[in-house]
């Protein structure tokens, strides 16, 4: 094993090809098992404010806590998500194989998405900043809140080009 450390409230213990996780302390407040080859994860402590998963071959991530504020999934095999909670802010769930999203939580600030084979998206919160949701199969996109900064919807499958007035530049 190359690196495992946790202070109480952080466990890092990535790029180790670890096919599994111990139990996790319910202190722990940020968790990062990067580039592993991880199939499961165990039960998340309830207190978790970051879950750091990348590159491991994850099919399905178990319950999201109600404390989490940035989820980083991509590069994985998933499928589907777990219900969100409303405490996230940062989703990157990126290169899997997500065929929808489940509703997004109302304060979610950031959402990466892309290169999955995602046909539709779900409704867009109004604190929504940054959308990039490219390399997909998008027909059309939901109504973009006032709130959005930065989007990236290119390589789709857009039936129509929507126009947003408050948007300076959409990229298709």
């Amino acid at each position: 094993m190359n690196y495992i450390k946790h202070n109480g409230e952080d466990f890092f213990c990535g790029s180790n090809k670890l096919t599994s996780l111990p139990k996790l302390s319910e202190s722990f407040k940020s968790i990062d098992c990067q580039f592993n080859k991880l199939t499961e994860l165990p039960k998340l402590p309830k207190s978790l404010t970051k879950l750091n998963c990348k590159f491991n071959e994850l099919t399905l991530l178990p319950e999201l806590p109600n404390t989490l504020i940035e989820l980083i999934c991509y590069e994985n095999q998933l499928t589907l998500l777990p219900e969100l909670p409303n405490s996230l802010e940062y989703i990157y769930c990126y290169n899997n194989q997500l065929t929808s999203l489940p509703q997004l939580p109302n304060r979610l600030i950031h959402l990466n998405c892309i290169s999955n084979k995602l046909t539709q998206l779900p409704d867009l919160p109004d604190s929504l900043e940054a959308l990039y949701c490219y390399d997909n199969q998008l027909t059309v996109l939901p109504e973009l809140p006032d709130s959005l900064k930065y989007i990236n919807c290119s390589n789709n499958k857009l039936i129509k080009k929507q126009k947003y007035n408050y948007l300076k530049k959409i990229i298709y």
